[in-house]
């Protein structure tokens, strides 16, 4: 979409399964171990009362949607998140942008929503991004 110019209401939708690869991954990625991730004994006793995954596997999904709407060579300048809910191993998540305003030709402000395999958002936010490729 680098090509195009930006409109209110324009919007991405992605989605990922998360697998226990993905947990194992970001656990090496983020130096984040805790038990609530990996010990089934431990997470019975939490609130959820299961194994969840860590929410920024949710959150990352922010940065493919954002090539998705604004292009490649987008900027993430700032994102403001609010953890709702859990997510599980093997939930389908799907991460939705909206461009709620344009600040300057190239740069926004986006809605962001996570939500589970049954639209029940887990992460609402917002980002700024901006285009640091010209559009043509």
């Amino acid at each position: 979409m680098s090509g195009q110019k930006l409109q209110v209401g324009q919007q991405v939708l992605i989605s990922r399964i998360i697998s226990e690869q993905d947990i194992n991954v970001f656990s090496e990625i983020s130096m984040d171990h805790n038990p609530v991730h990996f010990d089934d004994a431990f997470a019975a006793k939490t609130i959820y009362g299961k194994r969840i995954a860590h929410g920024m596997i949710g959150a990352s999904l922010v940065s493919g949607a954002l090539t998705e709407l604004m292009g490649a060579g987008n900027i993430l300048l700032s994102l403001n998140l609010d953890f709702k809910g859990p997510m599980f191993i093997g939930d389908k998540i799907t991460c939705t942008l909206t461009i709620r305003e344009i600040v300057r030709r190239n740069l926004a402000t986006i809605d962001v929503e996570i939500s589970n395999y049954d639209s029940k958002p887990v992460i609402v936010g917002t980002a700024k991004s901006m285009r640091s490729v010209a559009s043509s």
